[in-house]
């Protein structure tokens, strides 16, 4: 096949009449399903059409417009994608770098941050078409839910056995205002790089997957998906040296970068970040629980809201070690 697009349907589906054999590999939150494909047995693609409706034709733009000018950056190489504008029956076929894995160990983490800290160096204002938004809604609305939603927030720390009178300082309606943070560098940021969006090849690199959510950010938005960001479907455990651990790599690759970042100030303000999105997302799993799981299991979600308690209170703990 000359053209890897003929192997899609004008809905936007693969075509199983121009392929020889396709396997399902995982659904996304639309429903719809990412697939490996092959159109002959020695040579397979993964097929990934629009699996979250605010990302449309985002990936194929980033890929595009951004990546390919980021060779030190590790990420599957895009083959070929519909034209902007498909909206649902948009989709995208990358290259595929067989099986991966999504294990929790402290050297690939740091492999991921030290891609992160070189993807920060990129100068974000050379990408006009780069969005300032990504799905999830921005650390100062965050914050001001948390407060709004005070009551229920000290109800889940007190359950979890967390201190709740950081929920007071004068930090939390600082970031709710924008101004509670002395870092103001935007940085492009990859917006999801939690467990599941890094992952291992057979040869034992790290490559950073799904850019759909790919906008400009604090560093802290990409640091927390990596390091505290807990998932129903990749459990993680964090140790409180592992996150002083990585926080220290990305530090010193950013140093290499020629972007330096004033280290204490980075780590207080890291962890004051974590903690207020890491309250917000104890918040949003107790509702998910609530609604019976949604599309996550009950028991993913148990464990979500563990692990999530658990890095709150190393971050807390991490406040303390920087007064």
């Amino acid at each position: 096949m000359r053209n890897l697009g003929d192997a899609v349907k004008a809905d936007g589906t693969l075509d199983d009449n121009r392929i020889w054999r396709r396997e399902l590999m995982y659904q996304g939150m639309n429903g719809r399903w990412v697939e490996r494909f092959y159109t002959h047995p020695e040579h397979s693609y993964i097929f990934k059409p629009l699996t979250n409706g605010e990302s449309v034709d985002r990936e194929a733009w980033v890929n595009r417009n951004i990546l390919t000018k980021l060779p030190e950056i590790a990420a599957p190489k895009l083959l070929a994608a519909s034209l902007e504008g498909k909206g649902t029956q948009g989709w995208t076929i990358f290259e595929d770098l067989g099986p991966l894995r999504h294990p929790y160990r402290l050297e690939y983490a740091q492999a991921a941050a030290r891609q992160l800290a070189r993807l920060h160096a990129a100068p974000a204002e050379q990408w006009p078409g780069l969005t300032a938004q990504g799905p999830k809604p921005g650390i100062e609305v965050i914050a001001a839910e948390v407060l709004r939603r005070r009551d229920e927030a000290l109800a889940v720390l007190g359950g979890q056995g967390l201190p709740v009178q950081w929920l007071d300082s004068e930090i939390v309606p600082a970031v709710r205002d924008g101004y509670g943070f002395n870092v103001k560098r935007q940085v492009l940021s990859h917006g999801d790089l939690h467990l599941g969006n890094y992952a291992v090849t057979k040869e034992g690199g790290v490559v950073l997957l799904d850019w759909e959510h790919t906008h400009r950010n604090l560093p802290y938005w990409d640091l927390y998906h990596l390091i505290d960001m807990s998932h129903p479907r990749f459990p993680k455990a964090m140790p409180a040296e592992d996150r002083v651990k990585l926080l220290e790599t990305y530090l010193d690759e950013a140093d290499k970068q020629g972007t330096p970042w004033a280290r204490g100030v980075l780590v207080r303000e890291y962890a004051w970040f974590a903690a207020i999105f890491s309250l917000w997302m104890l918040l949003l799993v107790e509702s998910d629980l609530r609604r019976g799981g949604g599309v996550w299991t009950k028991e993913g979600l148990l464990r979500q809201r563990e692990e999530t308690a658990k890095g709150l209170a190393g971050c807390l703990e991490l406040l303390d070690t920087q007064r």
